[in-house]
């Protein structure tokens, strides 16, 4: 089973990415959310994998975080949730968002994830909202939050850095221990890495 990628980014579309790992090319389907943390054709990208075999096909879905990629494990084991339609809820809405919803049984708003309906949302939430103290984040684990985080590449990207490169730059200052007070200390430090 291939556990993650490491490769440079050949060809990036939403939905999917060809990713070049050793001369060979991988397609991966991705969320938009990770869509929006991959960089851009040419650089170097790591993706957490889930390798998804079935009778008549195997394909690899990856994701920009261990959390994101554990939550679309727990939403596969869901009856009648595959693979799409849980890429498609992850696309829909970030995977903190899908987790609060289900923690707090908000069925109506996962149903409004494209082809997502009441009874399977029910579904989703019954089945999953007491597995989920499973899931630990790497966002957790340094205490900042993915509204921090965003505000802080909104505003990097408003100075005219692109995503990639504020993404990395972003995640070096938490990893420093900067980020979890606000996000002016997170975007001082973001920048000191630019």
């Amino acid at each position: 089973m291939i556990a993650y990628l490491r490769g440079n980014i050949h060809n990036k579309q939403a939905g999917a990415i060809i990713i070049d790992v050793g001369g060979i090319g991988y397609a991966v389907r991705i969320s938009n959310h990770t869509l929006e943390r991959v960089p851009s054709p040419g650089e170097v990208c790591t993706l957490h994998i889930h390798h998804h075999i079935s009778d008549s096909d195997q394909q690899l879905f990856g994701f920009a975080s261990t959390e994101e990629r554990n939550l679309f494990e727990m939403l596969i084991t869901v009856k009648s949730i595959g693979p799409r339609l849980a890429l498609a809820l992850l696309s829909a809405m970030p995977p903190r968002q899908i987790v609060s919803a289900i923690v707090n049984q908000n069925s109506g708003l996962i149903s409004k994830s494209p082809g997502i309906g009441k009874k399977s949302a029910e579904r989703i939430v019954l089945e999953l909202r007491d597995k989920l103290g499973d899931i630990v984040t790497a966002d957790e684990e340094t205490g900042t939050s993915d509204s921090i985080q965003d505000e802080t590449l909104s505003a990097l990207e408003a100075l005219g850095y692109h995503r990639g490169q504020a993404h990395k730059a972003v995640q070096a200052a938490i990893k420093a221990g900067y980020g979890a007070e606000n996000v002016s200390v997170l975007l001082k430090s973001a920048l000191k890495h630019l």
